[in-house]
C-alpha cells in the first residue's frame, strides 16, 4: 500500500501541487516556489524591511539589516577569499545571529553551507571538515580548543573566522559583516543546485553528508508553512540546534521565506525557554519531546502566559501519550503535530493532523502533501499490504541527491527514487504511518542519533576491554539513553567510571554511556552474533 500525501489531506494543503519528473523519478511538487534560499531572505527583506527578524538575547536584527550584513559577508568573502560557486564553507555556531548570517551570505555566493555539530570532538570535525573539502570554517570562540589541535591536517580549509575574542592565527568574523560592500554580490543560482551538507551518521560509524539541495529545501519550507498553518505573524523560538534538520530547515528557513521574527536560542534552559516563550509572544514552535518533558516538570510551568502559542511541534523521538495529555491539559487548545523526518529529506516525512492527535495516538501520521510513504519487504523489496510491518521508503523532491563523496552509500540508500529509512514501520488503511523498530543500530537520545558501532569502536580501543556492546535503554527525559555492557580482559580492574572517561575523551558528551554493565560473556545467538534485545532487557541498568 501506497500512502500519497497529497490525497489525504484537504484540499487546503494540497492546492497547486504537480507531478515532475526529475531524472527519471517522478516526484509530487509545488508548482508556485522560489527557486533559491537567497530568494527567500532577499524577498522578505523587501517585504519587511523594518520589521524583527532576529531575536537573540539582549540583540535584535531587522530583516532589511539581516540582508545588509550577509551581503557584506558575500561581498567579502568573493573579493578577499574567492568563494565561488559549489565551494564549501562550514560553520561551528551556536544558534544565533551569526550562524543565520554565514548561512545566507554562502547560499547568496552559490556555495554549500557545512553546518557542524558542535558537541563534536576534533577527530569527529577532522573527517567531516576533511571530507567535504571546506575551505572555510566559521567558529566560536569557544570551539576553537577543539580546532586548533587538527588545524594542520584539514587540508582544504585555509581560514577561519572567528566569532567572539582575538585569536591567533584566526581572522575576525566581524571583519567580514561590519564593513558596508559597495555592490550586491549576484551569482546565478538553480534551483537543483546543492545548498548545504548536513552530516549523520552511517552504519560504519562514519558520518555521511547529505546533500540538500535549493529545490529540497524550498519544499520543506512550503510544507511545514501548510501543515502548521503558519503566516508572517507567527513569532517562533528555536531551542534545538540549527546543526540539525529540525532547527534549521523546519524553523529557520521555513519562518525566514514567511517573515516572520524568530528568538534563537544558544542552549537550551528550560527557565530561559519559558521566558521567551512568554515575552516573545511565542505561536509556533518545534522541540524534540524532552523539552516539553523538561517543561512540564517545571515547577512554575504553569504560572507563565503563553496565551499566544498555538501550534506546537515535536519529533525526533517518540512522545509518550501521558505527556500528550498534559499538555493538551496545561495549554487547552493548542495544536499539536507529531512529526517525523530525517535529514536526507531535509526533514520533512510524516506529520499528525491536529485533530487526529489522540484518535491516532502512537502514530507519525500522514506524508506531508507532496510525500508519498510505503513499505517494503527488508530482504526482498516488495511492497508490503496495510497493516503489515517492514521498511518505511519515502519518495519526495526533499529526497537529498546524494550522500556527498559516497556513491556507495547513496546507491544502498535511495533506489529507484525512494529513500530506504532503516525504519521498520507499518501505514494502516487509512494512510496513517506507524514507526515500529529500528532496523538500524541507532540510538535516539532525546533526538540524538548515535549508531552502537561508533562508540563500541571507542570501547574497543580501550585495552582493558575483551568485548564490548552498546544498546539503548528507556530514559524517561530522553527517551532512550546509552548502555554499555562489557566483558573485561581477565585479570584487570575496569570500573564504570573508568569506562564513561575514556569515551568522554573521544566523542561527545552526549554519546557517553549513562549505563555501564560488566558481564562474564556476551549472550550470543548460534551465529555467534551479539544478542541486544537481551542485553535491553537484563538488569544492571
Amino acid at each position: 500500500m501506497v500512502s500519497i500525501g497529497k490525497d489525504l489531506w484537504p484540499p487546503g494543503f494540497t492546492e497547486g501541487i504537480v507531478e515532475k519528473t526529475i531524472n527519471g523519478v517522478t516526484v509530487n511538487t509545488y508548482a508556485d516556489r522560489p527557486k533559491s534560499v537567497i530568494e527567500t531572505l532577499q524577498n522578505s527583506a523587501r517585504l519587511y524591511q523594518d520589521k524583527e527578524a532576529l531575536v537573540a538575547g539582549a540583540e535584535c536584527i531587522t530583516y532589511g539589516e539581516l540582508n545588509r550584513r550577509v551581503n557584506n559577508m558575500a561581498y567579502a568573502l568573493r573579493t578577499r577569499y574567492d568563494i565561488k560557486k559549489g565551494d564549501r564553507v562550514a560553520i561551528l555556531l551556536t544558534n544565533g545571529i551569526p550562524f543565520v548570517i554565514s548561512l545566507y551570505a554562502v547560499a547568496q555566493l552559490g556555495g554549500i553551507c557545512v553546518p557542524l555539530n558542535t558537541r563534536l570532538k576534533s577527530s569527529e570535525l577532522e573527517f567531516m571538515l576533511n571530507n567535504s573539502g571546506s575551505s572555510l570554517l566559521v567558529l566560536d570562540d569557544s570551539w576553537w580548543v577543539n580546532i586548533e589541535p587538527i588545524k594542520s591536517s584539514i587540508g582544504a580549509c585555509r581560514e577561519f573566522f572567528v566569532v567572539g575574542q582575538e585569536i591567533a592565527g584566526t581572522s575576525s568574523f566581524a571583519e567580514l559583516i561590519d564593513s558596508d560592500a559597495p555592490e550586491v554580490v549576484t551569482e546565478q543560482i538553480e534551483e537543483h543546485d546543492a545548498a548545504l551538507i548536513m552530516y549523520t551518521s552511517g552504519t560504519t560509524g562514519l558520518p555521511k553528508g547529505a546533500v540538500n539541495t535549493n529545490f529540497n529545501v524550498i519544499h520543506t519550507m512550503i510544507s511545514y508553512k501548510r501543515i502548521y498553518d503558519l503566516t508572517s505573524d507567527d513569532r517562533t523560538v528555536i531551542a534545538v540546534p540549527l546543526f540539525h534538520v529540525t532547527g534549521l530547515y523546519a524553523q529557520l528557513l521555513t519562518y525566514i521565506n514567511l517573515g516572520c521574527t524568530i528568538a534563537l536560542l544558544p542552549m537550551y534552559k528550560t527557565d530561559e525557554m519559558l521566558r521567551v516563550l512568554e515575552e516573545e509572544r511565542i505561536t509556533s514552535m518545534i522541540v524534540v519531546p524532552t523539552i516539553y518533558v523538561m517543561m512540564l516538570m517545571h515547577p512554575e510551568h504553569k504560572n507563565y502566559d503563553l496565551a499566544n502559542l498555538r501550534v506546537a511541534g515535536f519529533g525526533g523521538a517518540p512522545m509518550s501519550g501521558e505527556t500528550v495529555k498534559m499538555l493538551q491539559e496545561w495549554l487547552p487548545g493548542i495544536e499539536l503535530h507529531n512529526t517525523y523526518g530525517l535529514t536526507e529529506i531535509a526533514s520533512p516525512g510524516t506529520c499528525m493532523p491536529k485533530e487526529d492527535a489522540m484518535r491516532k495516538l502512537g502514530s507519525i501520521g500522514l506524508p506531508f502533501p507532496v510525500n508519498k510513504c510505503k513499505i517494503a519487504d527488508p530482504v526482498t523489496g516488495e511492497e508490503l499490504p496495510a497493516n503489515t510491518e517492514g521498511e518505511l521508503l519515502i519518495n519526495s523532491p526533499n529526497l537529498t541527491p546524494g550522500y556527498w563523496q559516497n556513491p556507495e552509500a547513496t546507491t544502498k540508500a535511495i533506489i529507484d527514487g525512494w529513500l530506504h529509512t532503516g525504519d521498520i514501520a507499518k501505514i494502516d488503511e487509512e494512510g496513517y504511518v506507524y514507526i515500529m523498530d529500528r532496523i538500524k543500530d541507532m540510538i535516539n537520545r532525546g533526538g540524538e542519533k548515535i549508531f552502537c558501532v561508533e562508540v563500541e569502536d571507542v570501547l574497543y580501543s580501550n585495552n582493558k576491554v575483551m568485548e564490548a556492546a552498546v544498546v539503548g535503554v528507556p530514559d524517561e527525559v530522553f527517551g532512550e539513553v546509552v548502555k554499555a555492557c562489557i566483558v573485561p580482559r581477565p585479570g584487570v580492574t575496569l570500573t564504570e567510571e573508568e569506562v564513561q572517561d575514556w569515551v568522554r575523551e573521544r566523542l561527545a558528551k552526549y554519546k557517553v554511556p549513562k549505563f555501564v554493565q560488566f558481564l562474564t560473556e556476551l549472550p550470543k545467538n548460534p551465529n555467534g552474533k551479539v544478542m541486544k534485545n537481551v542485553l535491553r532487557e537484563a538488569t544492571g541498568n
